[in-house]
């Protein structure tokens, strides 16, 4: 299997509100992405300048910007979805306000009665028999419930998750995970960190660097952990998979100083990126362009 991913990709963060230094503006997104309509807008804009391909967790919007990109005749065909799972925030949220048992009989309401079946069946016998297996496929197939028929492109472990499993020394689940996502969605199984040297270290022993890690990269330092030298040894191995994500802290750095950083790097495969309005796109792409040895697609008439 290719391990080839897009070198551009869209971050969900601007669409769903989330903003890491100001909750007041995480809200104005999030209202102004309310109409999923203007979520298509920026990803066709951005699509024109080469970019195919957006992460996405399964937020309450997931469902309907997965449905709006199936009805477009542009995004349709050619843009991919990282789906990222899971979605940390909403477990704790739902099952503190409605219970766990309600909250994965809402998230199973999008599946069919076929596939409720089957998710269920397998998840009671994994947790009669402590199979770790049997749990891990069954956490992948509940997540991945709004992004059925859409192109995937990767599927992203949490790095909740997968700093938790590397900590807690289980290594068959990284294993589960690779080869439930491989085989039965086709597309690599990737990794999100806030322990870059200790999962490329892990990774490298276990001979997994085909798979794609993403962490913090960028020239402040802004959630690069435990900091830039640290992370040096692995950045400067060309054989890892690096997707560089908060690539411009938070709007501290300027594209243009990002993508000059960034291109030190051997490592580096793609970025994921947050962009909330056209004219930022524009900016940031070009300025990828101009920096980063990416290969993209011919830019489109808009």
């Amino acid at each position: 299997m290719t391990t080839k991913i897009d070198s551009i990709i869209l971050g969900h963060n601007p669409f769903f509100g989330i903003d890491h230094l100001s909750a007041q503006r995480g809200n104005e997104k999030s209202q102004r992405f309310e109409d999923v309509g203007k979520i298509i807008e920026v990803l066709k804009h951005s699509h024109s300048l080469g970019a195919r391909g957006m992460m996405m967790s399964t937020h309450p919007r997931a469902q309907s910007v997965s449905k709006a990109i199936l009805e477009d005749s542009v995004l349709s065909s050619s843009w991919r979805v990282y789906p990222l799972v899971p979605y940390i925030q909403k477990y704790v949220r739902g099952s503190n306000e409605k219970g766990l048992g309600n909250l994965l009989v809402e998230t199973l309401s999008q599946a069919t009665l076929g596939q409720k079946l089957g998710l269920l069946l397998r998840g009671g016998k994994g947790l009669i028999t402590k199979d770790l297996k049997q749990l891990v496929e069954l956490l992948v197939d509940i997540e991945m419930l709004p992004f059925q028929k859409l192109n995937l492109g990767a599927i992203f472990l949490h790095d909740v998750v997968t700093d938790l499993v590397f900590n807690l020394g289980l290594d068959n689940a990284f294993e589960y995970f690779r080869d439930h996502v491989q085989k039965k969605y086709g597309v690599p199984a990737a990794f999100v960190t806030k322990n870059l040297p200790a999962i490329h270290r892990k990774f490298k022993a276990n001979g997994w660097l085909d798979s794609p890690i993403m962490a913090s990269l960028n020239s402040v330092g802004f959630y690069v952990n435990p900091s830039i030298e640290a992370c040096q040894e692995a950045l400067f191995d060309p054989n890892l998979n690096f997707v560089a994500m908060n690539s411009l802290a938070s709007g501290h750095l300027s594209p243009d100083d990002a993508y000059k950083f960034l291109a030190r790097y051997p490592a580096l495969r793609s970025v994921v990126v947050g962009v909330s309005r056209k004219e930022s796109a524009t900016q940031t792409i070009g300025a990828m362009s101009r920096h980063l040895k990416f290969e993209l697609p011919p830019q489109e008439k808009l």
